[in-house]
């Protein structure tokens, strides 16, 4: 019986220190940070959504990425509306880890280009923490909305009692941010942004504009789009696409010699 217990234990101890080691070597496993040209979203029902993606690889080797402005809202109120719409540049790359590569290139596109780490970093991307309902996050932000609109009536009333809530929203703020915090010690998110921040000097200085005309009631109307270049490649680790377009993509890509050799086709990932 003793001889039983001390199996099962040996056994569940094995387990656990293999458990910690997986988990060891999942921490130190690459990440790697990808861009994936959309064609199951803007272009699905487009029939040349391939063509499209791979025309977006394309600009985006030779000209850089342009930020996209998507419908990004500050945190639900607490009487149930939506929060107040921003209109923030943002660069989207998606985290993951190689195996995990197809599974999102399944979803997000077949082309995709894959930034290096220290190209991310120059620009200051950082992971996104999600604000979705009940989250940490969403009550960090909401209590920081609060915070500030307290504020706001202080100087609006000139009323010092207010003063007790604002210190009370403070204490709360700073609760919830250690709570974060003990929360990304473990986990990253899955996402990163490089956000079009006019105080962010590295990056503003980085900028390259590029006018277009659009035609609205047969008028031509000039405006700039600002794109941050990755120097024709060279802050690419490796680009995806289809075995297909290799040849249009090798025709076409600047820099041919050095970023064909970059090439992971979506079939052998």
């Amino acid at each position: 019986m003793m001889l039983q217990i001390s199996i099962k234990l040996n056994w569940s101890c094995k387990k656990f220190y293999q458990s910690l080691v997986d988990m060891e070597v999942d921490m130190k496993e690459k990440y790697y940070l990808i861009h994936f040209s959309s064609f199951l979203t803007n272009y699905k029902d487009n029939s040349n959504r391939d063509e499209v993606g791979l025309n977006n690889l394309l600009g985006i080797i030779e000209n850089g990425f342009r930020f996209n402005k998507g419908a990004t809202f500050t945190p639900i109120q607490p009487n149930g509306k939506q929060g107040i719409k921003l209109n923030i540049g943002m660069i989207c790359l998606t985290e993951v880890r190689l195996g995990e590569i197809l599974y999102n290139a399944k979803k997000l596109g077949k082309f995709g280009i894959c930034m290096k780490q220290e190209w991310v970093n120059k620009y200051s991307g950082q992971p996104v923490l999600y604000s979705s309902k009940h989250s940490v996050n969403n009550k960090v932000l909401n209590s920081l909305n609060n915070l500030i609109s307290q504020t706001n009536n202080i100087f609006l009333e000139n009323n010092d009692y207010r003063l007790k809530n604002i210190t009370s929203s403070i204490a709360d703020i700073s609760n919830h941010f250690q709570a974060i915090t003990e929360i990304i010690k473990y986990k990253y998110e899955n996402e990163w942004r490089i956000i079009d921040d006019p105080q962010n000097d590295e990056l503003q200085k980085a900028l390259i504009p590029w006018q277009k005309i659009e035609i609205v009631n047969n008028c031509e109307i000039y405006s700039s789009a600002f794109f941050l270049p990755i120097s024709n490649g060279d802050d690419a680790e490796f680009y995806i696409i289809p075995k297909k377009f290799k040849e249009a993509f090798c025709n076409k890509v600047i820099n041919p010699d050095i970023n064909k050799k970059k090439i992971m086709f979506f079939e052998e990932l």
